[in-house]
C-alpha cells in the first residue's frame, strides 16, 4: 500500500525509499550498470512555474573520469517544467554500501531537503 505523501520531506524520504532499493536490486559492487533515476512531482503550487520535478540519480563516471570501478555518484536535480533544462549538483560519491549508508543517514536527508531548495533558487533566478 502506498504512503500519503503530506510534505515535500515525505516526498523526498519517498524518493530515497526507491533509490536504496534499485541500488540494492541492480547496482554491482563493481563495474559499470545502467544509471539509476527517480524522480517526484513538485507539488508546491507557487514554484510549480519554476521546478516541475525533483530527481535523484546515482551513476558511475566514464573510466576516463574516473577509473575507480567502485565508485559511485549520487546527483540531486531540479527540472524546468519542460523538462529542457536542469539544475543539478553531486551530493555524495563512494561504494554501493558508502552510498547505501549515507542514505539512511537522517542528516544527509535534511541536507538533501535543503539542497533542493537551494536549486530551485538557481533555476528562479536564471
Amino acid at each position: 500500500m502506498a504512503r500519503m505523501i503530506r510534505n515535500f520531506q515525505d516526498q523526498v524520504d519517498e524518493l530515497r525509499d526507491r533509490v536504496m532499493g534499485r541500488i540494492r536490486k541492480e547496482m554491482p559492487e563493481s563495474g559499470d550498470f545502467a544509471d539509476i533515476l527517480e524522480l517526484f512531482d513538485n507539488l508546491d503550487e507557487p514554484t510549480q512555474c519554476y521546478v516541475g520535478k525533483y530527481g535523484m540519480r546515482v551513476y558511475k563516471m566514464p573510466r576516463y573520469a574516473d577509473a575507480d570501478p567502485r565508485k559511485r555518484y549520487v546527483e540531486i536535480a531540479a527540472y524546468v517544467p519542460s523538462g529542457e533544462y536542469k539544475a543539478d549538483k553531486i551530493v555524495a560519491s563512494g561504494t554501493r554500501d558508502e552510498i547505501l549508508l549515507k542514505l539512511c543517514d537522517a542528516e544527509f536527508i535534511d541536507q538533501i531537503c535543503s539542497q533542493y531548495g537551494k536549486l530551485l533558487d538557481m533555476i528562479r533566478w536564471m
